[in-house]
């Protein structure tokens, strides 16, 4: 019982930042010097008035602010991202599309810097105070210091670009037309570059902590 009160409490005192967070990106991005509909129509190559009002009609930016930010809110609720012009569909669809990657990418860094972290942990303590231990801690704490753009950046031109091992970009070879399992090895081969980038600093922390237990 006193668990569900706990968590009744907690969700109770987040609704008031979780509103605050709403009201300050909604006013933050109204009081952004310019005209989002503007900005819009010239990055299509249409700036002309006609446009422009056609655009703010669209999405909305003619109404009073009290009525968009009632708008907003309601939407919010709803779970409704909005529509996003430059893709010219919901914003909701374009996350999901990208959802199976996403949810791959995360499982199979986590899952490689769990295991791989948890074994080099064991053999550090397992040597503990030699040579092992020492290198061990040193590669753990270089991964972790790394900034994980920086280590990307580093992977892309080393493995990429200069040894042409591996692709630079992308989910899968779409174009190659690849099925069954070679299918699966593309999208693997795809995976290694971006895992190893967002691994390695959770690889170093699992590391640690595998050590010093």
């Amino acid at each position: 019982m006193r668990r569900w009160r706990y968590f009744g409490l907690r969700i109770l005192f987040a609704m008031p930042v979780v509103f605050g967070i709403l009201v300050l990106n909604f006013f933050l991005i109204r009081l952004a010097p310019g005209d989002a509909a503007s900005v819009l129509a010239g990055e299509s190559g249409a700036a002309s008035a006609e446009y422009t009002a056609l655009l703010r009609e669209k999405f909305g930016l003619d109404r009073p602010l009290y009525d968009q930010f009632v708008s907003y809110i309601s939407q919010a609720l709803r779970f409704d991202l909005g529509y996003s012009f430059r893709n010219d569909s919901p914003v909701f669809e374009l996350i999901m599309a990208r959802m199976v990657p996403t949810l791959l990418l995360m499982l199979t860094a986590f899952g490689a810097a769990l295991l791989v972290g948890t074994l080099l942990g064991l053999a550090a303590a397992m040597a503990r105070n030699t040579w092992r231990d020492a290198a061990i801690s040193v590669i753990s704490l270089i991964c972790y210091a790394t900034p994980g753009f920086w280590l990307g950046l580093m992977l892309i031109v080393v493995f990429a670009v200069n040894l042409n091992w591996l692709p630079t970009s992308g989910f899968e070879s779409i174009a190659e037309g690849y099925e069954g399992w070679d299918r699966v090895v593309d999208v693997g081969r795809h995976m290694v570059l971006p895992a190893s980038a967002l691994g390695l600093f959770y690889l170093a922390l699992y590391t640690r902590v595998m050590r010093a237990s």
